[in-house]
C-alpha cells in the first residue's frame, strides 16, 4: 500500500503502546497459555485476534465467555497480571525495533508526540519506566481516561482535543483490527505495524502498512 505524497506531514503522532513500542504481545500470549493450561484448556490464535487492542476487562468478558469460565472477570484480570509479570521476569520488556531512532526524529523535527493505548496507566508506567521514555511523551491517555475502549474512538478524539487540532491533522500508529478502527473512525489517519498475531484483513483499513517503525515509508509520511 502506498500513501499519497501530496498529503502534508501531520502535526502530530499518536502511538499505541503494546507491540508498538514494547514488544509485550508474546509476553501477554504466554500468560494465556499459561492461565488456559491450569483449566486444560488451549490458547487459539483467534482468541488473540478478538482480545487484541481492547481494554482488559473487555477483553476478558470476551476471554471468559469463549472458554465458559467461571470465575469473576477482576479475578481473571488479576491472574493474568501475575502470571504477565511472571513471564516477564525481571528484565523490563524489550522495545520494539525502531522506536528510539523514530522519536529522535520527530524530536528533530518538532513533530508532537503522544500515547493512546487500551492498558491501564499503572501498567504503563511499569513497561515505559524502565526505558526512561514516559517524559518523551506529551501525554499518555489510558483506559482508565476513557468510558468506551477500543475500537470505540474515544480514545483517538481525546487525543485530538488535547493536541488541539482535527483527528486528520495527527498519524496514529497501530497494529490491532481494534486499534485501526478507532483510528479510522475518530478521523485519524492510521499507519498499521502488524506483526504474526495479526491477519492482513485485520489492518485493510489502515492509510499504510509498514514492517516497523524504521520503514522509509513512514518516515516519508511523517516528513522525517
Amino acid at each position: 500500500m502506498t500513501y499519497p505524497a501530496a498529503i502534508p506531514p501531520p502535526l502530530s503522532v499518536v502511538f499505541d503502546l503494546d507491540g508498538i513500542l514494547v514488544d509485550t504481545e508474546p509476553i501477554f500470549e504466554e500468560a494465556a497459555r499459561r492461565q488456559l493450561a491450569r483449566r486444560g484448556l488451549v490458547w487459539v490464535p483467534e482468541v488473540a485476534r478478538a482480545m487484541m487492542g481492547t481494554p482488559a476487562r473487555q477483553a476478558f468478558e470476551f476471554f471468559r465467555r469463549h472458554y465458559d469460565l467461571q470465575e469473576p472477570i477482576d479475578d481473571l484480570i488479576a491472574e493474568s497480571s501475575e502470571l504477565f509479570y511472571a513471564v516477564l521476569g525481571r528484565k523490563p520488556a524489550a522495545l520494539m525495533l525502531g522506536v528510539l531512532d523514530l522519536l529522535d526524529r520527530l524530536e528533530r523535527k518538532r513533530i508532537r508526540k503522544a500515547i493512546a493505548t487500551s492498558s491501564s496507566a499503572a501498567y504503563v508506567a511499569k513497561v515505559l519506566d524502565p526505558h526512561g521514555l514516559s517524559q518523551r511523551f506529551e501525554f499518555v491517555l489510558t483506559c482508565d481516561d476513557v468510558r468506551l475502549g477500543k475500537p470505540h474512538p474515544e480514545v483517538y478524539e481525546q487525543a485530538a482535543v488535547r493536541l488541539g487540532h482535527a483527528p486528520a491533522k495527527m498519524v496514529v500508529i497501530e497494529d490491532s483490527m481494534h486499534g485501526v478502527s478507532a483510528a479510522k473512525a475518530a478521523g485519524a489517519r492510521c499507519v498499521a505495524i502488524p506483526h504474526a498475531r495479526v491477519r492482513p484483513d485485520d489492518v485493510a483499513q489502515a492509510d499504510l502498512v509498514v514492517p516497523s517503525l524504521g520503514a522509509l515509508q513512514l518516515h516519508e509520511l511523517l516528513g522525517l
